[in-house]
């Protein structure tokens, strides 16, 4: 008898058939990591072009600056909503079934959309999109965090994200001043369409663990939330930080056009950090990974203390940019790495929505009482606390 094992094998340790079929790449990501990578960046496109709906709904249906806003944190509030009802269906709900609904409900509302102008009606379809955007990339993350390179396949599909982003905001103003503001929901709409198509693929990557049969099982559910507590952490500074990265620059004196051209300096270099992880450092250790990026994010944080600067300046927000996009990944293969079956990979855009809620409100405090020294300190601190919990959880780990 094989030692290998079969489908029976599969069946009787409750395996999907297909993840004995199909293996996955040694050398690279498979169709349906690819799949999954696509999907989650098409249904994040809208929050990543959110500024060009914001200008829409503030210029082209005279909202005003105040309720555009809500409407944008109601778009951010559903997603995070979405993540939760994912959690509570995917154990009863195929992945492809929760995706061809999510995509439905965000396609739907889109189009709906566009059939209303009245600020109620629109801030509802906004909600009930991003509930279908947060179900969608909860599956995707669990895929991701499934699809035997985990890293790799999370740099693509941050660096796709800023790409999209980078994009559509320069494009699609300029189609929506030429053929009309409902066509941007039209664009955001199209991209998520091949989702139907691409479900059962990301199917193939659902694997059930054996249940109860081995230590690290059994301590499986402690460790994953000690390594989503880790990612929180790490969010809350990071984006204390990176929400008044501007207004840190404004506050060292330098002028509008020079803290521009850093700023999207920085937006490059964190979609850079993501694909160098993507096309090469995806082969390092997580620990190597870890220490490295931290390394970067704290010679960022360091001179973005000191700097007086446009230079340093610079140099400090794009190696903090850039060492974002590189530490993440580690932090997620490391989830992954733990949570087997992805059974708590799906909240990760849930604990990652709370780092953007929580990090920018203790930030602007920081900012207020002390200025971009205390701001930076409190960033340290939180990657700190984060780089440890998830060493001594990848030791930890390797020992279960």
């Amino acid at each position: 008898m094989s030692s290998t094992g079969g489908p029976e094998d599969a069946a009787k340790f409750g395996l999907h058939q297909t993840a004995v079929q199909k293996p996955r790449p040694k050398n690279g990501l498979s169709a349906a990591a690819w799949a999954a990578v696509y999907v989650g960046v098409a249904a994040a496109t809208l929050p990543d072009v959110l500024p060009v709906m914001v200008g829409i709904l503030t210029d082209k249906l005279g909202f005003g600056v105040v309720r555009a806003g809500y409407i944008a944190s109601v778009q951010h509030v559903g997603i995070v909503l979405g993540t939760l009802i994912c959690a509570a269906l995917v154990q009863r709900w195929s992945w492809q079934a929760l995706i061809r609904v999510g995509a439905a409900v965000l396609i739907g509302t889109n189009v709906l959309t566009m059939l209303v102008s009245s600020f109620l009606p629109i801030a509802t379809m906004r909600l009930v999109s991003g509930l279908g955007e947060g179900v969608v990339s909860a599956i995707c993350y669990a895929a991701m965090g499934q699809s035997g390179q985990p890293a790799r396949a999370l740099a693509f599909y941050l660096a796709g994200q800023g790409l999209v982003g980078a994009v559509g905001m320069g494009v699609i103003p300029t189609i929506v001043e030429r053929a009309g503001w409902p066509w941007f929901f039209v664009l955001v709409s199209i991209l998520a369409v091949p989702a139907f198509w691409l479900a059962p693929s990301i199917e193939t990557l659902r694997v059930k663990p054996p249940s109860g049969v081995t230590a690290s099982a059994r301590t499986l559910p402690w460790l994953s939330w000690y390594a989503l507590l880790g990612i929180l952490v790490f969010f809350v500074g990071m984006s204390a930080v990176w929400t008044f990265t501007e207004r840190m620059g404004r506050a060292k004196g330098i002028e509008l056009t020079h803290l521009s051209v850093a700023l999207s300096a920085s937006a490059l270099a964190n979609v850079a950090g993501c694909l160098l992880v993507g096309l090469f450092a995806h082969r390092l250790k997580i620990a190597s990974g870890l220490m490295i990026g931290l390394a970067m994010i704290l010679a960022g944080l360091l001179t973005l203390a000191a700097s007086s600067s446009w230079p340093a300046y610079l140099a400090a927000v794009s190696i903090f940019f850039f060492a974002w996009g590189f530490y993440y990944p580690f932090q997620f293969k490391l989830l992954a790495q733990v949570d087997v079956g992805g059974k708590l990979t799906v909240l990760t855009p849930f604990v990652t929505g709370g780092g953007f809620i929580l990090g920018p409100a203790i930030g602007g405090l920081l900012l207020s009482a002390g200025g971009t020294a205390l701001v930076s300190g409190f960033g340290t601190a939180c990657v700190i606390a984060s780089s440890a919990a998830a060493l001594h959880l990848n030791f930890r780990s390797a020992r279960t």
